[in-house]
């Protein structure tokens, strides 16, 4: 769906910079007819995580990113120094203004940070009806710091995930979502099913298909992930890859990001996340060199 419309209205937009040799009305219609992802995400300065890996990802599987900022923070691979939220308003105008006449392929959300910028995104994606949404719903980052506040998880879990159309735990966020210790393959089943079943209690109106993707990155033995698509479990599995230090960071990130590039392209969702786990692969053994 092309953003823009009477919901836009009353949020200030700068005029977009012409193209040399090109008039207004021309470069209007260039812009309008490009196809994007919007990544909705915190700011990592590494580049290790965060809408940097998003927009990274997008890069490397040949789709357009935009973006808009939920948080700033300072960190590196062992902390998590500070977290900046981004206020409410400012995060609602920074989603207008990167989508105003542009078509969204797909939204990817990482990082939300507050109950405010979760009820601000929740508007924004009731108006522009995306038709593939993917979260990540990042709780705590690697380091075990909290990125998401406690009083705001009730509202998001209400409210923000119901909108999703894939959404992609990892085993200690599918522990807090589905309220019960993950700690293997049947329980990933039995947590995906869970969040699955709640919220698609907790949606209003929406017909929307609905998958969860538990992933078990953080389980011994080979890297499987289980689907479940409100029928049906489907497992992909990889070899896990050795490693001579820790994992790099930012791999749900990219992971949920890679299955909306290619939901993006017009890919099913069985490919989309095989494809994803594939460039997951690909990433974490040239991060090894």
């Amino acid at each position: 769906m092309v953003c823009g419309g009477d919901w836009l209205k009353d949020l200030p937009h700068p005029d977009p910079p012409l193209t040399k040799g090109r008039g207004r009305g021309e470069h209007e219609e260039q812009m309008t007819s490009k196809r994007v992802i919007l990544a909705i995400a915190g700011s990592d300065p590494s580049g290790g995580a965060g809408v940097q890996a998003d927009l990274k990802t997008f890069s490397d599987l040949g789709v357009e990113g935009i973006s808009a900022i939920t948080a700033i923070t300072a960190q590196d691979e062992e902390h998590v120094l500070a977290i900046h939220p981004t206020p409410a308003d400012v995060l609602t105008q920074q989603l207008s203004t990167a989508c105003n006449g542009r078509e969204i392929a797909a939204v990817k959300i990482g990082m939300v940070a507050t109950k405010a910028n979760a009820r601000a995104i929740a508007w924004f994606l009731k108006r522009i009806d995306a038709l593939h949404v993917v979260i990540d719903p990042v709780l705590h980052s690697s380091s075990g710091s909290a990125l998401l506040e406690a009083d705001a998880l009730p509202f998001y879990r209400q409210h923000l995930l119901p909108l999703a159309t894939v959404i992609t735990p990892n085993i200690p966020e599918a522990s807090a979502l589905a309220g019960m210790q993950v700690a293997g393959l049947d329980t990933m089943q039995k947590a995906a099913e869970v969040i699955h079943r709640e919220t698609i209690r907790m949606r209003e109106k929406s017909t929307k298909p609905l998958a969860v993707i538990v992933k078990g990155g953080h389980l011994e033995g080979d890297a499987v992930d289980v689907l479940f698509d409100g029928e049906k479990y489907h497992s992909f599995t990889a070899p896990r890859i050795a490693l001579a230090g820790r994992s790099p960071r930012g791999t749900g990130c990219r992971f949920a990001s890679a299955i909306a590039a290619h939901l993006a392209k017009g890919e099913n969702l069985s490919t989309a996340v095989s494809r994803a786990k594939d460039y997951l692969a690909w990433y974490i053994e040239k991060a090894a060199q």
